[in-house]
C-alpha cells in the first residue's frame, strides 16, 4: 500500500492561516475533515465538509479530540482485515492524513497550557505511518503539499516515513521542552 489517496482528514491547528495552501490544493467535493471548533469552523468557511469531534463536555478545552473514535480511525492497520470489518461495522471511514499545528505552552500557566490532545494525534499518526500521512507544522505541511502535487492527491509510503521520523523528533523535543519548563512548576 505504497499510495494512500487523500479523502479524510484530521485537523486541529491554532495557527488556522497554515491551512490556506493545503486547502487550496484539496477538493472540496471529495475531501472530508474532522476536527476541532475553531478549525473546522474555518475549513467549512473554505467551502469544505467539515465536522466537529468534539462530544459533550469537552472539560474547559481539556478533551477536545481525546475521542476513542478519533484515534480508532487513525490507527486502524488498512492492511488489518479485522481493524477494517470493525471500521466497517462503526460506519466509519478511516482517516488518510493528520494536520495538528500545536499550540505554544504557556510558562505563566504550566502545565495547563500542554497540548495533550494534539501530541497524541501526531503519536498516532507516527505509529500508524504505514497508513496515515501526517503535518504537524508549517514546514512539514508545505513538504506535504508537494507530495500532493507530485502524486495527484496521494502520499507515498516513503513520504509518511519521512514525515512520521520529523515529527518523532518534533515530539522529543516538545516533550524536553516541557521537562523543563516542569521543573520551574512550583506547588
Amino acid at each position: 500500500m505504497d499510495l494512500i489517496e487523500v479523502n479524510n482528514v484530521f485537523v486541529a491547528v491554532f495557527e488556522k492561516k497554515i491551512l490556506d495552501g493545503l486547502l487550496g490544493v484539496l477538493d472540496t467535493q471529495r475531501t472530508k475533515f474532522w476536527g476541532t471548533g475553531g478549525t473546522v469552523d474555518y475549513v467549512k468557511a473554505k467551502g469544505f465538509n467539515a465536522q466537529s469531534v468534539i462530544r459533550g463536555f469537552d472539560y474547559g478545552g481539556r478533551v477536545k479530540s481525546l475521542d476513542r473514535a478519533n484515534f480508532v480511525r487513525i490507527l486502524a492497520d488498512r492492511k488489518n482485515a479485522e481493524h477494517t470489518a470493525h471500521l466497517k461495522s462503526e460506519g466509519l471511514e478511516p482517516i488518510d492524513l493528520v494536520v495538528v499545528d500545536l499550540y505554544a505552552p504557556d510558562p505563566s500557566i504550566f502545565p495547563e497550557s500542554m497540548d495533550i490532545g494534539g501530541q497524541s494525534l501526531i503519536r498516532s499518526a507516527i505509529k500508524n505511518f504505514n497508513s496515515v500521512a501526517l503535518a504537524f507544522d508549517e514546514e512539514s505541511i508545505e513538504k506535504l503539499i508537494l507530495e500532493l502535487n507530485k502524486n495527484a492527491l496521494m502520499t507515498s509510503l516513503a513520504f509518511r516515513r519521512q514525515q512520521a521520523k520529523a515529527a518523532a523528533k518534533f515530539i522529543a523535543g516538545r516533550t524536553k521542552l516541557e521537562a523543563e519548563m516542569f521543573e520551574k512548576v512550583s506547588g
